[in-house]
């Protein structure tokens, strides 16, 4: 029989917010109510039970097969009374706890707590912000817990916390800066905002470099970028880039656009997909029809499915499962690359006469053009000049790319497949396409115009 201690998990949920006005669990979150999501955050660690904490009013429909609802006890306690319900029922010897009001907390988060905390020989652990404990985003011995709770008859969390660290049932955990956003608290409707404004850029640390100033460090945000998959009555026919955001609004125009239905009423329900979703980011969509369609049509549009969840890093995984990362020994200097935009556009014959076209260009490490098509799809432009190269015989490995608009996930995707080093944008790239470069070893710059550009990967 194994000694290894076992580990519940639980939802705090209980009650409605005076500040925020309504019942914060079940605040819109990505077109689900935001317990359900946290639910299935808690859900995807595989714990023994998962726990919901509410109070007796709140009509919970049931959520998620194996999820036990318990009642705050005493009532009007808070969450002290939610934790005290829930280590009375568990029989674990640890319990992972998170609050219903942090939606930007991350399954791969909640993991890294439990794994710290469970070995033998570790105290669980709660977070540290700011001077201020985090108890809703925390490990808790269950039974020592219990006890506290009981004997001391504490009403107030932090106290509670105090004392359990005082007495080494717990032990604190910094939280680093790069993940202090994951614990942003919604209490009042103002707070999100910037929640959701978040869930659609993304934060990074770039090399800027200006010609006056050169390379100095910044942070910049830059556009999210993450697949989204259709399923139409539960079978998946397409995958496609896009900013999160009005997914199902996406869902039923491509249908509509694509000919599968000719009305809205014909859409019985657009719903996500929680077995392929752990990280509740909505990435995947299952549209109930009221007939069964003919999909024949749109088996073109398939282009990646995935058993295991849709997501940035399934997908750049399945990038380097065909392809390894690049060596890249392509040195280039500032100055090169300044130079290259306007060679660019003193190239596109077309675009000046029509100024509706997307190019890629291919140069030297010496900054001389090599190659450069246009067309109206920027895909498109990237795929003439690579397969040009390929018709010739001619290697990509010590060539400069640079695109005329911003650069994609699929735009970094197909250099990486040619082995391309250097890729360079006009405009921004997307968050997808950035942490595809940092792991394939690719230079990524982006905004290259006369006096500067930014570095979001690799180095020159």
């Amino acid at each position: 029989m194994s000694d290894a201690p076992t580990l519940d998990a639980a939802l705090i949920a209980g009650g409605k917010s005076s500040r925020f006005g309504e019942d914060k669990a079940f605040v819109d979150w990505k077109g689900q109510p935001l317990y359900v999501a946290q639910l299935r955050k808690l859900s995807a660690l595989n714990p023994g039970r998962l726990w919901l904490s509410t109070n007796a009013e709140q009509p919970f429909p049931d959520v998620l097969e194996g999820v036990t609802r318990v009642v705050d006890d005493p009532p009007g306690t808070g969450p002290v009374g939610g934790l005290l319900s829930i280590f009375e029922s568990s029989t674990a010897d640890f319990v992972l706890v998170l609050a219903v009001d942090l939606p930007l907390m991350t399954t791969t988060y909640l993991a890294g707590l439990s794994d710290r905390s469970t070995p033998v020989g570790h105290r669980p652990v709660v977070p540290k912000l700011n001077g201020r404990w985090e108890p809703l985003v925390a490990v808790y011995p269950r039974e020592a817990m219990l006890e506290l709770i009981r004997s001391s008859g504490e009403r107030k969390l932090q106290n509670l916390v105090e004392t359990a660290l005082a007495t080494g049932l717990i032990e604190a955990l910094d939280v680093s800066e790069k993940n202090e956003r994951l614990f942003t608290n919604i209490n009042r409707p103002e707070d999100l905002i910037p929640v959701e404004e978040g869930r659609f850029d993304d934060a990074l640390t770039l090399q800027r470099y200006r010609v006056d100033s050169g390379f100095v460090s910044a942070t910049d945000r830059v556009a999210a970028e993450e697949p989204l998959e259709i399923r139409v009555n539960g079978q998946s026919v397409a995958v496609t880039m896009r900013t999160p955001g009005h997914d199902d609004e996406l869902a039923a125009g491509f249908l509509f656009t694509e000919g599968l239905i000719t009305r809205g009423d014909e859409i019985l329900e657009i719903a996500h997909c929680p077995d392929v979703d752990p990280e509740a980011m909505g990435n995947t969509l299952d549209v109930r029809l009221r007939s069964t369609p003919d999909l024949a049509s749109l088996t073109r549009h398939v282009f990646t499915s995935s058993s295991c969840g849709v997501c940035g890093k399934a997908t750049i995984d399945a990038v380097f499962q065909n392809r390894p990362a690049i060596e890249n020994r392509l040195s280039v200097s500032p100055e090169l690359l300044l130079s290259l935009s306007e060679k660019l556009r003193a190239a596109q014959d077309t675009f000046d006469r029509t100024g509706g076209l997307h190019a890629s260009a291919l140069f030297d490490a010496e900054g001389e053009l090599l190659m450069l098509r246009e067309d109206v799809g920027r895909h498109n432009a990237l795929d003439k000049v690579i397969g040009r190269s390929l018709l010739d015989g001619r290697m990509l490995t010590d060539v400069i790319l640079l695109v005329s608009g911003r650069t994609s996930f699929e735009l970094m995707q197909k250099a990486h497949a040619a082995s391309i080093p250097v890729v360079a944008g006009i405009s921004a790239p997307s968050s997808l396409a950035v942490k595809l470069a940092r792991e394939s070893g690719q230079t990524l710059v982006g905004f290259l115009r006369e006096r500067g550009f930014n570095v979001y990967a690799g180095d020159l």
